[in-house]
């Protein structure tokens, strides 16, 4: 398709779909929603999973956003290893060293803060000598790239189909639906399925579906 005189490429999501999750949690990724994940400047035994509640983890638009520390833990519950390179928590992911240097690699630009992120179970034992960070994310910093052409006739504001003329292979969307996800140029889906080990990768129209708190509630 040729929009605009550029070459619109298309989209696809790398994420975790809500019907998606009781699969992928058998595949060993923490589902956040049920407590299991705890983040803490200071690792205390008889405190794994404080609230989420630090000046670097509440920001508002128009005001400074605080710096993150320098590191930061990041507590599992019945967990004896790590399976996951990246891993939506609120306004921030959680993701290996690697995948970040593949993502800035294929156009991921964006510096909001991040903290080193040292992953261990409720002993504090760590539970991997692999490198993580814990990534935060600013959404009203971010310069959508993405067209969805048939957005305005889907009240829930999914689309079945997405392109991006950017020089970018990975892209964040502002659109609230794909939040906790990377849009993906389609090119990019065999590296990522032979790079890493706990790859979801859907069509926008799958995205859609199994995101359908409708069904999911059926």
């Amino acid at each position: 398709m040729i929009i605009l005189g550029g070459y619109y490429e298309k989209v696809i999501s790398v994420g975790y779909a809500l019907q998606s999750m009781d699969k992928a949690e058998k595949m060993g990724l923490p589902r956040v929603s049920s407590g299991v994940l705890g983040i803490s400047e200071v690792f205390n035994p008889k405190k794994t999973h404080p609230d989420f509640d630090f000046p670097w983890s509440w920001f508002v638009k128009g005001q400074e956003i605080p710096p993150m520390p320098e590191k930061v833990y990041v507590c599992l519950k019945k967990a004896r290893g790590v399976t996951f390179d990246f891993l939506p928590y609120n306004d921030f992911f959680i993701m290996s060293a690697r995948f970040l240097e593949f993502i800035k690699k294929y156009g991921f630009d964006h510096d909001f803060g991040m903290s080193k992120a040292i992953i261990v179970n409720t002993k504090g034992e760590l539970l991997t000598n692999e490198v993580y960070y814990l990534v935060r994310i600013v959404d009203w910093e971010i310069q959508d790239e993405i067209v969805y052409p048939d957005l305005a006739l889907d009240e829930d504001n999914f689309s079945l189909e997405a392109y991006t003329n950017s020089d970018k292979d990975i892209l964040l969307s502002t659109n609230y639906n794909y939040s906790g996800a990377f849009m993906v140029s389609e090119n990019l889906k065999e590296k990522i399925l032979e790079n890493f080990s706990l790859p979801f990768l859907y069509s926008l129209e799958e995205w859609k579906e199994l995101n359908n708190l409708d069904s999911f509630w059926d």
